[in-house]
């Protein structure tokens, strides 16, 4: 049950009262990921630390560099909406323009959904292919944490007890490739059965890979990058060929469970047909990209 509920105004305060209440204390951002788990019983606070009033948790910031930050309490409704974003990180908005329903989308922030990490969840593909940081704080001071790193089981990260997210970073990402995230679903405003990251950019001949990047959801236990089926794109040259080759490997990477959603199989199968779709349709804005440059 529910003791107290707090609103510090900074971040140094939700540290502190984290700290003080330590398994007994919880944040809440947007409220809707911690609503999912209370229901779930995967927590039961009794103390409740709110962010909404911390100043400099919402909105996206550019460094001189091109490095992006995004504001834990940023939501996915800002960061689709977001013109920056749009322009920098188009795979990011899909994926965020994907989440759940309208008013998920207004309330829920994206560092409550990484925090969260509930199976088929949309941003942390996007985030994988885009080498994004979380920026980890507590009383004992500040750490970046890459996301590869962050997801460590179903519903678990790396974050330490008294430690709340306060930013994700991203660091300049390549202007010059192509980006695309797919879901699969049965009805819309699921979690994906099947999610899709994918970011490429291809040599100055057009007809081979340079650089690829695929970010999975639904698949495993936690998001994860295809490593294997990255390295078989990456230097070769596009063909039908080449992408049956990287099905496979894409099979074989993933760990997926059955559920009501689909069985262990059906989740494998889709990863591999949805894998090649996200690659042809990224080459293709590759390409196009290459013409208009």
């Amino acid at each position: 049950m529910i003791a107290d509920y707090f609103e510090p105004e900074s971040i140094s305060e939700v540290v502190s009262l984290l700290d003080r209440f330590g398994d007994d204390g919880c944040v809440v951002g947007g409220g809707q990921s911690l609503l999912v788990m209370m229901r779930h019983g995967l927590v039961s606070p009794r103390y409740l630390v709110s962010l909404k009033k911390v100043a400099g948790l919402s909105g996206i910031q550019e460094s001189p560099d091109g490095d992006l930050t995004i504001g834990a309490m940023t939501t996915h409704r800002d960061v689709h909406r977001s013109s920056l974003l749009q322009r920098r990180t188009p795979v990011l908005c899909q994926a965020a323009a994907k989440v759940g329903s309208t008013p998920i989308r207004n309330l829920g922030t994206i560092a409550g959904n990484i925090c969260h990490n509930e199976l088929g969840g949309d941003p942390p593909g996007a985030l994988l292919v885009l080498d994004s940081r979380a920026v980890c704080v507590s009383v004992t001071g500040e750490r970046n944490v890459p996301l590869a790193q962050f997801f460590t089981g179903y519903f678990e990260t790396a974050l330490r007890p008294g430690e709340v997210v306060k930013a994700i970073e991203i660091p300049s990402p390549p202007s010059d490739m192509a980006g695309i995230y797919l879901k699969h679903v049965i009805r819309s405003g699921d979690l994906a059965i099947v999610g899709v990251a994918v970011l490429l950019g291809l040599e100055s001949d057009g007809k081979h890979y340079r650089e690829v990047r695929i970010g999975l959801g639904g698949v495993a236990p936690v998001p994860l990058r295809a490593h294997k089926a990255e390295a078989i794109l990456r230097g070769n040259e596009i063909s039908d060929g080449v992408l049956k080759n990287v099905a496979e490997a894409v099979m074989s990477e993933v760990d997926p469970i059955t559920d009501a959603h689909g069985t262990a199989e059906y989740r494998r199968k889709m990863v591999a047909v949805f894998v090649k779709r996200a690659i042809r349709q990224a080459t293709e804005m590759a390409l196009q990209k290459g013409k208009n440059s």
